[in-house]
């Protein structure tokens, strides 16, 4: 199903919304999460990575900027990075690379842009992050490289989180819908449950309460895993809908339903730690990098 984006005003902020959904988790919910990745890392992170914690939660909002009006060449390209819609592979598993699954959906019909490419704006941002680590290692003084590092697990972040929600991995994003894509009921379930990491009662404490972080082996698999997970949690999403509360009751304090306040709980503590563990793992595996001698980065001479 093909997904438009527009830009709408609400409540005097400009937010980015599907034609029949919303930006994922919300600006202050990936803020939210990034923050609490950080500090659920252990300390064999390198300090400057969990010192700069403000630039990388800044820095996972900035995906949801690049789907304006105003840069509709950079829209064209960037929705399709923010959901995946699994169904529509049929069955097939899912490709190691971008240009595999490419190829995949041509030979079953399906344009990619509408079938989504989230998987691998998570795997490509973990890698370019552990580019950027292994130079870090060369260079652990200079300060372009530590910013580098930063922005790009900012933006991974996001992608992450985004996978982490549950409609961003289902041809019923906001809604359910028939075999042709057209909708069987009223819209507006996604926006509800973007918002509800934005809630009052989110405590990032008992999110990283106990929480043993770990690089995963292989980003690929985990990656597959953690789509199956959200996947899982379509239709726990849509028997909650009517207990949802309202968008425009997100920061009041309220009376949750159990169930509801046990569901956000349990998405933001599987978001913290599914980012967390991405960037332990872009770590991990920069040691295993050579950085090629013709990198001379702008603060080398400085640095040595």
């Amino acid at each position: 199903m093909r997904r438009i984006w527009t830009v709408v005003v609400l409540s005097g902020a400009l937010v980015l919304l599907l034609a029949q959904g919303a930006e994922a988790w919300l600006t202050a919910a990936h803020q939210a999460i990034s923050r609490g990745a950080v500090a659920a890392l252990p300390t064999t992170m390198p300090a400057f990575f969990c010192e700069g914690a403000a630039v990388i939660a800044d820095a996972s909002v900035d995906p949801d900027y690049f789907r304006g009006r105003a840069v509709s060449q950079l829209t064209s390209s960037e929705a399709p990075e923010h959901f995946f819609d699994a169904e529509l592979l049929g069955g097939s598993a899912l490709p190691p690379t971008r240009y595999e699954y490419i190829a995949l959906c041509q030979r079953l019909g399906v344009a990619p842009e509408h079938a989504g490419l989230l998987p691998y704006a998570v795997i490509e941002w973990t890698q370019r992050l552990t580019m950027a680590l292994a130079e870090h290692r060369r260079w652990p003084q200079d300060k372009a490289i530590a910013g580098k590092c930063l922005v790009y697990a900012g933006l991974l972040s996001h992608y992450a989180a985004d996978l982490c929600q549950p409609l961003h991995c289902t041809v019923d994003f906001d809604g359910r819908v028939d075999k042709e894509g057209q909708a069987l009921g009223p819209r507006g379930i996604h926006l509800k449950v973007d918002a509800l990491l934005t809630r009052p009662e989110i405590d990032p404490a008992w999110a990283r309460e106990d929480l043993k972080v770990q690089a995963f082996p292989e980003v690929f698999p985990a990656v597959v895993a953690e789509i199956g997970r959200s996947r899982a949690l379509v239709d726990k999403v849509y028997a909650l809908e009517p207990k949802l509360p309202a968008f425009s009751d997100r920061h009041v304090e309220a009376n949750v339903a159990p169930e509801v306040l046990a569901f956000e709980r349990e998405r933001y503590r599987a978001s913290v730690a599914f980012v967390a563990r991405l960037y332990l793992t872009a770590w991990a595996k920069s040691a295993d990098i050579v950085v090629p001698e013709w990198v001379e980065p702008a603060g080398a001479a400085g640095a040595k």
